[in-house]
This record gives structure tokens, sequence and C-alpha cells, in this order.
């Protein structure tokens, strides 16, 4: 794990961290939970999802749904964070929610696995989390928690073609980060002594099916002496025996907090939004292995933390939420269908 040094500390949480949290910082706004008083909520009202950010969407191959579980928002103007347990599936026309039970908490990553299994990794409830999860039957089953992998906004990818559980970055605290590479064969996590990118969170990952790689982008970085974290642009791919760093121009520029998906269909991996030293972001992108494109300039109102996840019964990307300002989070639902955006909810 990196450790920030002092004065690295004090940047975070002195008037450069204060300007984090007026952009809307995913690393900032995720541990505002240490020192706000948090008050779990169910959504009430119509049947969707609240408003929120810093939750998960995942394509449910055994209920053939978008499935989101979990995240958080500011209410009161950002005087408190409210941190949700709820799940839902989407079908393309309405959210659903299911009677299932889990503790609130954001900040985690889903995945489905070999045996069609929903599952998620990492999470936050006012402290980075290491709780490997499942969904069975409605009821999200804790299957490990290994404290060594505490970890909020974690890069987290399921190697199909291995079945391998990839992690790698994520947040412990304010001054520590996951610089290692970590793998889970089903039974156990193990740390993979091998070379990995430089260590950072709120990254965005993916397995990219076609070519049997994981695909890692962006993120926040640690600091360098006096200077705060910043904005990654860099682009890897992981084999599963060594990180290989892709240098390819024309590309999307440094952030974080991107929503991410893979078209398997297409083959590419699609990125939209973000957020970095500019502002929150609202293009799309996609990256085939070979080549950046942009796919759109327009779409969705531009929004950190715009989780997506491809459904390929219909061949659409699906997004929901994120974050637009400090303290404003949204709770529309829009697709991509390869080359436009349409706002499907509400």
């Amino acid at each position: 794990m990196h450790r920030l040094s002092a004065t690295q500390h004090a940047n975070l949480t002195g008037r450069r961290h204060a300007r984090s949290h007026a952009r809307g910082s995913a690393y900032a706004i995720l541990f505002l939970g240490l020192v706000t008083p948090r008050s779990p909520l169910l959504a009430q009202g119509p049947p969707a999802p609240e408003r929120r950010a810093h939750h998960a969407l995942v394509f449910d191959d055994a209920r053939q749904r978008i499935l989101l579980t979990g995240g958080s928002s500011p209410r009161d103007g950002g005087q408190r964070i409210v941190y949700f347990g709820d799940t839902w599936t989407f079908d393309g026309s309405r959210w659903t929610q299911l009677d299932s039970t889990a503790a609130p908490m954001s900040g985690m990553r889903l995945f489905v696995d070999a045996a069609r299994q929903v599952r998620s990794m990492g999470g936050f409830d006012g402290a980075a989390m290491s709780v490997l999860r499942t969904l069975v039957n409605g009821t999200w089953r804790v299957d490990d928690s290994p404290p060594e992998l505490r970890a909020a906004e974690p890069g987290v990818a399921y190697d199909r073609q291995r079945q391998r559980i990839v992690l790698f970055g994520g947040s412990v605290d304010r001054n520590t980060m996951i610089e290692d590479t970590w793998e889970h064969d089903g039974t156990r996590w193990t740390r993979l002594g091998l070379a990995s990118p430089p260590a950072r969170s709120a990254h965005m990952m993916a397995y990219d099916a076609r070519r049997n790689r994981v695909v890692m982008l962006g993120g926040i970085g640690v600091g360098r002496g006096n200077q705060p974290p910043g904005d990654l642009g860099d682009l890897w791919e992981f084999d599963g025996a060594v990180w290989e760093e892709r240098t390819v121009s024309g590309g999307p520029s440094p952030r974080h907090s991107a929503g991410i998906a893979y078209d398997s269909r297409r083959g590419r991996t699609v990125i939209y939004g973000g957020i970095n030293s500019s502002g929150r972001l609202g293009d799309t992108w996609s990256w085939d292995g070979t080549r950046w494109l942009q796919l759109a300039r327009t779409g969705p109102p531009p929004r950190a933390m715009g989780y997506m996840a491809y459904d390929p019964r219909r061949d659409r990307i699906v997004l929901f939420g994120g974050r637009l300002g400090w303290p404003n989070d949204a709770a529309d639902t829009w697709e991509f269908d390869g080359e436009r955006w349409q706002q499907v909810l509400p």
C-alpha cells in the first residue's frame, strides 16, 4: 500500500481538499462520511431508485436484467450523507426493487462470475470495507472480508477465461491506497508478485472478453511532494501474467469516476463522463484494443460517477444517476445504442 506524506495529507485535508469537495471529487466525497452523520433511507414513492452516486450496476445473466445496488448521496445541502442498501433491476422500461437484504454501503464494484452469480467487492459505510458478497435469493451473503483489501472505489473485474476476480487499487483512507494486484480463485485471495501500475483510486476497470484482457484507465493518483493527488489518463491492460501500459494518442483526457462498460457485441470498452481539474465531463469514448474512438460528444448532462452496464439482450448500455455537482446527484436513466444517447427515465 502507498501512504501519503504528512505534507500530502495536509493538502488533502486543507484548502485543496475543500476545493475537491466543491467540484465533486469521488475521493473527497467518499471520505466525507467519516465526519458526517449518516441516515440510511430506502427509496419511496415512484418505483425507481433515489438520486445517488457511488452506486454500482451490472448485467445479471440469470435475471436477464440490469441490476443496481448501493450508493450514497448528500442531503440537507451536504450536511449529511445517506447510504443505500437497496437493490433494483431494469428491464428497459422500468425499475423494479428486489425484496433484498443488505447493509447500506457505497463505493463497491459489481461483477458476474462463471456460475452466473452477481457478486460485489469493496465498499464504504463511513470507513473502507473489504467485503466480498454474493447475491443469493435476494440476500447479499458475505463470503469474505480480508482486512488487507479494505478499499473504497477499487478496480475490480472478473476474468472469465481464467475464472479469477482481479482487484487493483482503491482508497483505504485519506492517506493510503492499494498498490498491488490481487486475485481470487474462488477460494482465497492471493497477492500477485508482479510489477503493477502506479497506485490509484476511482479508476475504471472492465474485462474485455474478446481479447481476454482486463482494461484499466485513469483514476486519482498519489500526490508527490507538496503536490496533491492528480487525475490520471494512462491506459493499462492485464493478461493474467503482466500489466502492459498502452500508449496510444488521441484518447480521452485524464479523469476519474467515469462510467465504464464492456460492449460484447462490438468488442469494445466504453467510457462516459467522469471528472478532472477542468470539471465534470460528458463525452463518450471506446477502446477496442488498438485505438480510441470518440463515439459521442453529447448525451447525458456531464457528471461524475454516472455508472453503467451493458445489456447484451437489448444491445444497450444503461446509465443511472451520478453526481452533477456537490451536493446534487441525479436519478435519471439513459441508454446508449452504440451511436447516440437517449433518456429513458424519468
